[in-house]
């Protein structure tokens, strides 16, 4: 499974909601994360941007379900994700890339 960084601007109207009716936000992103086969490790809120941030687990498809619910409920105006690698994963495509390069031949050569 992979790692995300997803961002979800809030609405106007939920930021609104969220202030006429504090709530625990965390526990209802998580809730949306474990319904469709995601684990969800960390989640933050920026004030200024209006933003939920969560670092997610999961398959692009269960992702990508995500993106639809967040953007159907009307909560959130926009969404982003973004697949995240650590250090050792990375250090494995580097190298991985490194014997395949040469047998790569550019469209422009």
């Amino acid at each position: 499974m992979a790692l995300y960084l997803a961002r979800a601007k809030y609405s106007n109207a939920a930021f609104k909601g969220m202030v006429d009716s504090p709530q625990d936000r965390e526990a209802a992103a998580r809730k949306i994360f474990e319904a469709v086969g995601m684990t969800m490790h960390q989640c933050y809120f920026s004030v200024s941007s209006a933003e939920l941030i969560a670092i997610g687990e999961g398959t692009p498809e269960s992702l990508a379900s995500i993106e639809m619910i967040i953007m159907a409920t009307g909560a959130c105006s926009e969404v982003s994700t973004l697949e995240i690698v650590d250090s050792k994963s990375m250090t494995s495509a580097m190298e991985t890339a490194n014997k395949v390069v040469s047998a790569y031949q550019a469209p422009n050569k």
